[in-house]
């Protein structure tokens, strides 16, 4: 498959060189054939770098016929292709150009998937600049949902690199917007409980006793807020009893929650290192304390 790809590449080469075509567009419709059959044989070989050189190529002799939906469509699929040959340098620029195609023909929704795929495949602050780029986009085009995801993923990344402060901020503007949109409105306990969860994890040894008061006083107003946040589910139950156990400075209660919560309601890694920055917390207070 490999060999047939490599021949339909060089076919597709040659055709381009090839002078007695009436038309211009003839030889580039037909390397760019040639091109797109080739795209076919490197993904059945798994070969996915050449896959993506040809994705390019076939890019290429749209460019050529001024067909800027093809160069854009082809880009982003020789993107995908060096993605999965772990170029993301290569992805990355073939990105930003698609980006710019769909931001000059004012193409808003494809430009804010772009957007998201680059800052899904970024770090740090770029991930960031792309994703905030993608749901500002969706948010123009009406797109509240797809926008709130975007937006979580700026928050999850946030926490993820240690952000607590900004992702907790983001987790509950979230859920104040989820509160007022009758489709989302399930998800805003979920979202403020993630709001508390950042919140555990900004708390400092020595001043973890007003942080904790400060946990509380959050945790009231959104169960004020969201009458579903309620003592009879097991979110609001966990974080009763970690707040208890970190003011009467009790390890084991605050880990015998954690425990409890987990093997009920399973949570993610991202969630396990929150509560777990906050035991390491009670931890050297309370040793302090000996």
């Amino acid at each position: 498959m490999e060999q047939k790809g490599d021949a339909l590449m060089a076919s597709g080469e040659k055709a381009l060189k090839k002078r007695f075509f009436i038309f211009k567009s003839d030889k580039t419709d037909s390397a760019h054939d040639k091109f797109i059959q080739a795209t076919t044989q490197y993904k059945a070989a798994g070969v996915f770098s050449k896959a993506a050189v040809a994705f390019k190529r076939a890019a290429d002799t749209s460019e050529m016929n001024g067909d800027e939906r093809g160069i854009a469509l082809e880009l982003e699929e020789s993107a995908k292709m060096y993605l999965k040959a772990n170029d993301t340098k290569s992805a990355v620029t073939l990105y930003k150009r698609v980006f710019e195609i769909h931001n000059k023909n004012q193409s808003s929704i494809n430009a804010a998937k772009v957007c998201a795929a680059i800052g899904e495949i970024t770090e740090g602050d770029e991930a960031m600049m792309w994703l905030d780029k993608a749901a500002k986009y969706y948010r123009s085009q009406g797109s509240k949902v797809m926008s709130s995801e975007v937006l979580l993923k700026i928050a999850d990344s946030k926490a993820q690199s240690g952000d607590y402060k900004s992702a907790r901020d983001i987790y509950e503007e979230q859920a104040l917007a989820a509160l007022d949109d009758r489709a989302s409105r399930c998800n805003a306990r979920y979202l403020f409980f993630n709001a508390l969860l950042a919140q555990i994890a900004t708390m400092k040894e020595i001043s973890l006793m007003d942080d904790v008061e400060v946990l509380k006083e959050q945790f009231e107003k959104y169960q004020e807020l969201e009458t579903q946040f309620n003592s009879l589910t097991r979110q609001h139950m966990v974080i009763t009893d970690l707040i208890k156990a970190i003011q009467s400075e009790n390890v084991d209660a605050y880990e015998d929650a954690i425990r409890e919560y987990d093997n009920i309601c399973p949570l993610n890694s991202m969630q396990k290192d929150m509560v777990l920055i906050g035991k390491k917390v009670l931890d050297l207070h309370v040793n302090d304390l000996l």
